[in-house]
């Protein structure tokens, strides 16, 4: 039987260099980032972040976040392709994000959706 799962929109059609929703997925030990584009996508970066939480303090971390493994280049994924990165499991993960680290060149847009099991 399979446990409740979430699917979250990150980031919508975008293509300047900027941070998508942090989502917490404390619990989940099956996550899937799919990026996906509208158009060409020739040039930029995608990367995939992980930070603690700290109900203590003020909540989620505001500092530079941890890249979890490799970088995605967005001309891997270009004109209506979609990329799926697994992230690594079994792992003890509190929030994730991406981040489109070097803007996205060519014309086109990116989105990314996490999914977590």
């Amino acid at each position: 039987m399979v446990g409740p799962s979430i699917r979250v929109p990150l980031l919508t059609t975008q293509s300047a260099a900027q941070t998508g929703l942090p989502v917490d997925v404390r619990g989940y030990n099956q996550i899937t980032i799919f990026l996906s584009s509208v158009g060409t996508t020739s040039s930029g970066v995608v990367t995939i972040e992980e930070a603690d939480y700290d109900p203590l303090l003020t909540g989620i971390y505001s500092g530079t976040w941890s890249t979890i493994g490799a970088t995605v280049a967005a001309s891997t994924f270009s004109a209506g392709a979609m990329v799926a990165v697994h992230l690594p499991a079994p792992a003890c993960y509190a929030y994730v994000r991406v981040r489109i680290s070097t803007l996205i060149g060519g014309g086109g847009t990116i989105s990314a959706v996490l999914r977590a099991n």
